[in-house]
Order: C-alpha cells, then sequence, then structure tokens
C-alpha cells in the first residue's frame, strides 16, 4: 500500500496533507530514515571522514566543532543549538530529525506513587507506575492482561492490584518465572499468574478480547507481540528496546514503504544505533564513563587490528559484554584477547593504543555526531511502522513516550484498540 502523501526522499519537514497524523509522522519518518540511509550506515572505525560525510560537505565542519560546541551537542542531543556555520543540508537534516522525534506524552512522567514492590527498583518502579496509568484506558476494556517479557513481574502484579484485572506474566525463563510467582502478594490475589513460554519459537496464545503489553520487549519481540496481537485484534501496549536483538539479520518493515524499498531493511548494527545515547539521562552509565569506555574499545580495535585482524563494526568487543569496556583497558584487552586464543600484547603496546586512542576519539567523536543523531529518529520510525501496521488492520493508534528519559531512555510506547 502506497501512502498517496509519501514525501520525497531527504530532508522536509513533516507532511500537513496526510488524512491522519500517524500516517503524517509515518511518512516523515520514512522519509528521513530512507533518505539518510548512507549517514546511518556510516559507522565510523577510525578518524578518517566516511564518504557520506564527504560527499555532503559535512566532513571539514565537523571537525572544525570546538570542544565545547562537542561537548554541548552531545550533552543536549537533537534540542542543542549548532554554530551557524553549520551546512544547511546537515542543519536541515537535524531539524527534519527534531520534528520526527517530537512525540506527545501518552504516561506520566513516572514518579513513583506508592512504595517500592518486593525486589523492584527505583526506576523500574516509576516505569511500572507511569505504564500502569497509561495503559488503564485499554486494560478497561480487556478481559484479561498478557505481560509478554515478564521477568520478575513487577508491571503484571501491578496491573492486576492496582487495575483489578486478571494478568499473566510470559517469560521464557522458567527461574524468572519462579521468582515471580514467589513476590506475588495478596494485593495481587489470584488475579496474577505466571507461566513459562519461549514466545518466539513457540508463538503468543491470545484471544481477542486480551490486551497485550509488552514493557521493553526486546528486539524481535516487539514485532512478533504486534503482529500476533492484530491477528485477533487484541489491544496492544508496547515500549520496545534493544531493537538489534533479533534473529534475523535484517529487519523488514511492518507495513509497506512504497518507493523506498530497501532502503528501509535494517541491519542489526544498524538497529544497535537506537540503543545508544550520549546524554546521562536514564542510562545505566554517565555520558563521561561511556565515553572512556568508547575510547578503550578504540584501542582495543587499534591492538587487534594490528596483529592482522580485519574488523567489522563493534567485533572488536565480540563475545564480550559492553560492559567489559567500563574497567581498565588492559582487563579489557586480555579478556578480547583471550577469547580469540591470542598472547596478550605487552604493556607497552597497550599503552601506545591508549595514546593513539585519545587522539583519535575526538575526531571520531566529532564525524559520528549526524549519526548518532539520528539514532532516536531510527527507533521512532520502528515504533511509527508498527503503529502504522496495527492501523492498516483497523486499530486506532496512539504513539508517544510513556515516561520521561531520566527514568529510561527506551521510552517510546505505542497504546493501540481495535476499532
Amino acid at each position: 500500500m502506497r501512502s498517496s502523501c509519501m514525501p520525497s526522499i531527504g530532508p522536509a519537514p513533516p507532511p500537513r496533507t496526510c488524512a491522519t497524523d500517524l500516517e503524517a509522522r509515518w511518512a516523515s519518518a520514512t522519509a528521513l530514515v530512507a533518505g539518510a540511509r548512507d549517514v546511518l550506515d556510516a559507522r565510523l572505525l577510525d578518524g578518517v571522514p566516511p564518504p557520506a560525510l564527504v560527499a555532503r560537505g559535512w566532513d571539514a565542519s565537523l571537525l572544525a566543532l570546538e570542544d565545547d560546541e562537542l561537548e554541548r551537542i552531545e550533552a543536549i542531543g537533537l534540542a542543542a543549538r549548532w554554530p551557524t556555520r553549520t551546512p544547511p543540508t546537515l542543519s536541515e537534516l537535524l531539524e527534519h530529525a527534531r520534528a520526527v522525534t517530537d512525540v506527545p506524552v501518552l504516561g506520566g512522567p513516572g514518579a513513583a506513587s506508592g512504595p517500592l514492590r518486593a525486589r523492584e527498583t527505583p526506576r523500574k518502579h516509576a516505569q511500572v507506575e507511569a505504564l500502569v496509568g497509561a495503559v488503564a484506558p485499554l486494560v478497561a476494556r480487556a478481559g484479561r492482561v498478557v505481560d509478554v517479557g515478564a521477568g520478575h513481574g513487577h508491571l503484571t502484579r501491578a496491573i492486576a492490584a492496582l487495575l483489578a484485572v486478571p494478568a499473566v506474566g510470559v517469560d521464557r525463563d522458567g527461574a524468572r518465572v519462579d521468582r515471580a510467582r514467589s513476590l506475588v502478594r495478596a494485593d495481587a490475589g489470584d488475579r496474577a499468574s505466571f507461566v513459562v513460554r519461549d514466545v518466539l519459537r513457540e508463538g503468543l496464545a491470545i484471544a481477542p478480547g486480551d490486551c497485550v503489553l509488552g514493557l521493553h520487549a526486546c528486539g524481535e519481540l516487539g514485532d512478533v507481540l504486534v503482529e500476533a496481537a492484530s491477528a485477533v485484534g487484541a489491544a496492544v501496549a508496547l515500549v520496545g528496546c534493544c531493537l538489534q536483538k533479533r534473529r534475523q539479520p535484517v529487519r523488514a518493515p511492518l507495513c509497506p514503504v512504497g518507493e523506498h524499498g530497501a532502503a528501509l531493511d535494517l541491519p542489526r548494527p544498524l538497529l544497535g544505533l537506537a540503543n545508544l545515547s550520549m546524554r546521562d539521562e536514564g542510562v545505566e552509565a554517565s555520558r563521561a564513563e561511556n565515553l572512556v569506555a568508547r575510547e578503550r574499545r578504540v584501542a582495543l580495535r587499534r591492538l587487534l587490528s594490528l596483529e592482522g585482524h580485519a574488523l567489522g563494526p563493534g567485533e572488536e568487543i565480540g563475545g564480550l559484554n559492553r560492559r567489559a569496556a567500563h574497567g581498565p583497558l588492559d582487563a579489557l584487552v586480555a579478556r578480547a584477547f583471550a577469547r580469540r586464543a591470542l598472547p596478550a600484547p605487552s604493556a607497552r603496546a597497550i599503552d601506545e593504543a591508549g595514546r593513539w586512542a585519545r587522539e583519535h576519539h575526538g575526531r571520531m567523536r566529532r564525524l559520528s555526531l549526524p549519526r548518532a543523531l539520528l539514532g532516536r529518529a531510527l527507533e521512532t520510525w520502528v515504533a511509527l511502522d508498527r503503529a502504522r501496521r496495527l492501523a492498516i488492520d483497523g486499530y486506532e493508534v496512539k504513539v508517544g513516550t510513556a515516561f520521561d528519559a531520566s527514568v529510561s531512555a527506551r521510552n517510546l510506547a505505542i497504546l493501540a484498540t481495535r476499532s
């Protein structure tokens, strides 16, 4: 199905002539991601300007950013003011991204309104409280709530207790399900229950009167949830995350994209961009800590390259949790080399790689800015793709933030009911 109000590829304001706000937002986000695909694919491996930035004439301007300008843009994100010398085409792209990511607020700020539940962190409590308020109208019309990827069941129990509706928490991890069962309190009574089920392998058992929830449903699970709910007409409340976590190497759109075609087939490494943030809000580590961790990864990549290893984007840390880069450089290098059955480099070689990384990381930060700033727009496009699929299937759909970014940077929500 081709949209009659599809804008042409390239930076543009959101169209104003489409039939619905969702259609307009989807069309604008589709044009942005497709038109900026060369920038999105330009993942830096060193301090050399990617051809996409050179072709657009942006490289010299980015490299000329002063330290304080770089810090301000990284800290503020898309809302930051750029220098007047910024190339007009870059300014237009950023303005388009700001428009695409300017979504309404669906839930509250996520301030905790009651005591923490057992084993619940303050951040998780704030997410649950805000989402319960946002989904209450959907749940009021449902006979049952199915919480997919329930984990320890905080949301499941809150829905059952606060909204007085039967709630089933589904998770593939038996140990987590056992823990969730053990945490059921009297206020939820027998309305909260938990089952072990691998939804990606076994499918999702739901009925037309259900409301399907997913609070940070990772990657492929978010798409499966949308398609399963749409097949039976169940209501949907979804906050996605970790879009790169999927079995397939590429995510294809859930709804037709017309002339944009393969530009919206997004590979796993590119989807991972949506989960990164240069800001301090709602992330596990501070921006300063994340910047040092990225510098360590540059040093590690340098050492592996000197050993003759040809590495794709991010492969320097392959097999290790990304948090490994938050420890000392020599420990990171030792673990990465051991995984490859290589002898660890000398202390001198590690020190030299560290100095090289410090010299080149500043250039890489500057040249990575356009791509990094498009991460939220990419995440928004995936949410809008899921939402439009539901709209095509007869749903009334809202897309916006479920809670403040300080609670979690992954806060984009879809609320949908079959008309």
